[in-house]
């Protein structure tokens, strides 16, 4: 089906985006960093009026969430959602099943009366998501909402299973056609570079130690449905093992459940990361995904380096993305 033939004639998206030029530009001057040359070129195209929407990506760590927070803050609107894509199909899943109704009117519920839409860590692995995504697309065009997404996949890239990824072609398509896409260019990780961060997540602390059988008596919560066994909580910090959150079929709705009642998560008895099977590694990827989205202190203690997480024999998807995001944590 070409585009044309089901999104409605507008240009909302072209005049937000002309008036967030000034007030962006004027942000970007006052943050008092120096960007290299790849993101002044994409600062420049988040500056022009876009036809519906921006999709910035580029490797871990250059500045894609950074440049686009700066601009969807300037955008001219209260009426404007931003989303970290487990959020995002966490809530669009339950608002189809709590409502039991069609895809297109569970999206406008969960949108509202937004004019703007931000989705960060733009990714596609599961094809369920796939399908919701190339509907969710589809919609937003078609109702005239300005899209910014952020990713470190080139559109051709997503949902990158050879068995799918030719049914997720069309959505491919209107992605390149409908959105600016702005790459951002090879360059340095700046999470290694400004590596001082006095709140959130970067406070935290990985601790390099031999891991103990652990016999404390658990805490059982109820999370999002499933148990979730903790050692300790308490002031809005809870103790857990790594077999407590990863070694057991969690998946990402309980790992926000916790993010969202915890102020600090302690991990302890993690094996050295090089040796854990495939789904474990891939839950505590999901783990660390949450807690950094959503910038919760996580206090490491494990048996070998966070850099060991490479060496896997099989790597979580995003493996990079997982590594820079914990070399933000302190070395104890």
């Amino acid at each position: 089906m070409r585009l044309g033939l089901y999104r409605r004639t507008t240009n909302e998206p072209n005049k937000i985006a002309s008036a967030s030029s000034g007030p962006f530009r004027a942000a970007i001057g006052h943050s008092a960093i120096k960007f290299d040359n790849a993101q002044i070129a994409a600062i420049d195209t988040l500056s022009a009026p876009a036809r519906h929407g921006y999709y910035l990506w580029g490797d871990v760590g250059r500045g894609k969430s950074l440049i686009s927070e700066t601009y969807f803050a300037t955008i001219p609107t209260g009426r404007k959602r931003r989303f970290h894509f487990h959020d995002f199909f966490r809530d669009l899943q339950a608002q189809i099943t709590r409502e039991c109704e069609p895809l297109d009117r569970s999206l406008r519920r969960l949108l509202g009366n937004a004019r703007a839409l931000f989705f960060d860590e733009f990714h596609v692995h599961d094809v369920a998501d796939g399908v919701y995504l190339s509907a969710t697309l589809k919609s937003l065009l078609n109702d005239g909402i300005l899209v910014l997404a952020t990713s470190n996949y080139a559109p051709e890239d997503l949902m990158p299973n050879p068995l799918y990824h030719e049914r997720f072609r069309p959505t491919i398509n209107i992605i390149r056609t409908e959105l600016d896409v702005v790459h951002l260019g090879e360059g340095q990780d700046y999470r290694l570079k400004h590596a001082a961060v006095t709140r959130g997540f970067g406070t935290g602390t990985w601790r390099t130690q031999t891991p103990v059988a652990n016999d404390t008596p658990a805490i059982e919560l109820n999370a999002a449905g499933h148990i979730i066994r903790a050692r300790s909580a308490e002031d809005d910090t809870a103790v857990f093992t790594f077999s407590d959150l990863c070694a057991q079929p969690l998946g990402v709705a309980q790992y926000l459940w916790l993010a969202e009642q915890l102020r600090a998560i302690m991990l302890i008895d993690v094996p050295d990361l090089a040796t854990v099977d495939r789904d474990p590694l891939a839950r505590f990827a999901n783990l660390i995904d949450v807690l950094y989205d959503r910038d919760i202190p996580l206090h490491v203690s494990a048996a070998g380096e966070p850099g060991r997480l490479a060496e896997a024999s099989e790597p979580p998807r995003d493996a990079k993305r997982i590594a820079s995001r914990l070399s933000t944590l302190k070395l104890a």
